[in-house]
């Protein structure tokens, strides 16, 4: 409606010009040579007026008679332009949807429907990951190259070909790509997470311990994680310096380790372990003492055992003393209280032995405080039904804690920084099994196969 006024509009006033002109009185004489030209002012401004209008109409015409090969070439490039981001939409979509083979297609037929000017670098990553995808590594490695060669994409190829190279399992060639997009991007949090995470993979533990305050400080982790993990890679550090007889630094980062955790059962027993082979018992007493009031574990219980007295003619007590002494530290330790029965039924004293597994069966009715509760009675009245009794409810009981990964329910012996086979990082803890998440066959299904692996995550 506006356009049709607006041509309306210029209609008239070119006939109002038209009319003011022709109305204009006067007359014109021209002389040219011999000849002379009389018209009327009027008519003769008409006449140039008509003129002009002529010549603009003329040359709109030519110009757009010589600009139509240009026209043409940018509708086309417009078109062919329009349809390339439809195609690279449709790509991302069907990548995402799971169908790689009609994305790899469809980025391909972008890449080229583009102008030869544009830059077909995401098109060119859609197709790597679908290829990727279908297990066309060539392919997808030759476009990985490619972006890699382009100085505004080449992160997009370091990022390809890193997670190539996890799935891979390259994790070696993995840090080198991902150390490369963090001198690109060194503040990008995935970038660094995936960066400690292959370097704690690749057991380069001092990289990784250097790399947490950085981490801490851009919350890619949180501080209980970095302190956490501060921990772990502190021992682990530690038991590379005792490999190569580094004594004094090995004994410096479990004590660090300690400052973070007293409780630190890993750090703890690597420190008594040090200090009984030196000699120190007073120090490795002071160390069990203060780790059992934090964290009471039955490895500290192997430790207390090593410094217990023997009993002797006049001290035939001295072993229940000396473990009394542990269970008066955390009577809610189990482990303490068991310790105690332990001893208690070596030495015959079974009143005492009753007392101690009577308090162990409040705190954790497990299966190894019935089986200790079946063997005292097998020692101290003889009664088999009494005996069979125990066994029974020790088949039915909660196992007690182990070392487990977090991740796959596995159980350990000892505590690893890694935990194989699938070598997740500081995954090992100290807990009761879940049979609530993982039971019977998944249980042993995941013993085998491992998660999947969590570095893949960060894509």
């Amino acid at each position: 409606m506006l356009k049709a006024l607006w041509t309306l509009a210029k209609a008239l006033t070119v006939l109002v010009l038209f009319l003011f002109l022709a109305h204009q009185e006067g007359d014109v004489n021209v002389n040219w040579g011999e000849y002379t030209l009389e018209a009327d002012l009027g008519l003769f401004l008409i006449a140039i007026l008509f003129f002009v209008l002529a010549a603009l109409v003329f040359q709109s015409f030519f110009n757009l008679l010589f600009d139509a090969p240009a026209r043409l070439k940018r509708y086309w490039r417009e078109r062919s332009t329009k349809k390339a981001m439809s195609a690279m939409t449709q790509s991302l979509v069907l990548l995402s949807a799971g169908d790689y083979k009609h994305a790899a297609y469809m980025s391909h037929r972008a890449q080229k429907l583009l102008p030869s000017d544009y830059d077909s670098s995401t098109a060119a990553f859609i197709e790597a990951q679908a290829a990727q995808r279908l297990g066309q590594d060539k392919r997808a490695a030759e476009k990985y190259k490619g972006l890699l060669e382009n100085r505004d994409a080449a992160f997009l190829g370091i990022r390809g070909k890193m997670q190539s190279e996890l799935e891979a399992g390259h994790y070696d060639d993995a840090l080198k790509m991902a150390y490369n997009a963090n001198e690109m991007h060194p503040k990008q949090p995935w970038i660094l997470k995936t960066v400690y995470d292959l370097e704690t993979r690749n057991r380069s533990w001092q990289k990784a311990y250097s790399r947490l305050p950085q981490l801490r400080k851009l919350k890619v982790l949180t501080p209980a994680q970095a302190d956490r993990d501060a921990k772990a890679l502190l021992v682990a550090l530690a038991d590379r310096e005792s490999e190569k007889d580094n004594e004094k630094q090995a004994v410096s980062n479990l004590k660090k380790a300690l400052k973070i955790d007293a409780g630190f059962i890993p750090a703890v027993v690597r420190l008594i372990s040090y200090e009984l082979k030196q000699g120190h018992k007073r120090r490795a007493r002071k160390l069990i003492e203060n780790a059992w009031k934090i964290t009471p574990h039955p490895d500290l219980v192997k430790y207390w055992d090593r410094l217990a007295p023997e009993n002797t003619a006049r001290k035939t007590t001295a072993r229940l003393k000396w473990y009394e002494n542990l269970v008066a530290m955390n009577p809610k330790a189990v482990d303490g209280q068991l310790a105690a029965a332990r001893v208690a039924i070596d030495d015959g004293l079974w009143n005492e032995a009753r007392a101690y597994l009577s308090m162990a069966e409040k705190l954790e009715p497990s299966r190894r405080v019935y089986r200790l509760w079946a063997e005292l009675e097998e020692l101290s009245t003889r009664n088999d039904e009494a005996v069979q009794a125990w066994l029974r409810q020790a088949a039915s009981a909660q196992p007690s804690q182990k070392w487990l990964c977090m991740l796959t329910h596995r159980t350990y012996d000892d505590w690893y920084i890694l935990a194989a086979p699938h070598n997740s990082f500081n995954t090992i803890v100290w807990d009761y099994p879940n049979h609530d998440i993982l039971t019977g066959h998944a249980i042993e299904q995941s013993k085998k196969e491992g998660p999947q692996d969590p570095l893949l995550n960060s894509f």
